[in-house]
């Protein structure tokens, strides 16, 4: 699909949402699910060739491959975290999603946490 296809394929499936709540509201969550999986695996081939070549970037550069691989993750949780949020949020969840934001920001703590590690040693080194 193309960038218009897809945007019209989710306007639509909003409007859906939208007129499907007011009878069934399960239905309607799940009908809003069902559009962001496809819209999703529709732009994956994009997303994999946005990957490949800031693989081959990194690879070409002076810094360190296990870097690319964290950036990947990082952006990979931020996505998820934020998708989960908006959803909890169409369920009229708002504790849930609260709590999807604050475990992903944990997600991101721990994941940093050896760039951290390895950005202090550097610090330390060219100091001391």
């Amino acid at each position: 699909m193309t960038v218009q296809e897809t945007t019209v394929f989710c306007i639509l499936g909003a409007v859906l949402c939208l007129v499907l709540k007011e009878y069934q509201k399960p239905q309607a969550v799940l009908l809003g699910i069902t559009v962001v999986i496809v819209a999703l695996l529709e732009v994956m081939p994009e997303v994999r060739s946005i990957k490949e070549t800031a693989s081959q970037l990194f690879s070409e550069s002076a810094l360190q491959p296990e870097w690319f691989a964290l950036l990947c993750k990082a952006i990979g949780i931020a996505w998820l975290t934020q998708l989960g949020t908006d959803l909890c949020k169409d369920c009229g969840e708002n504790a849930i999603a609260s709590a999807v934001e604050l475990c992903g920001k944990i997600f991101l703590a721990v994941l940093s946490l050896p760039l951290f590690v390895t950005l202090s040693e550097t610090v330390l080194g060219v100091i001391g």
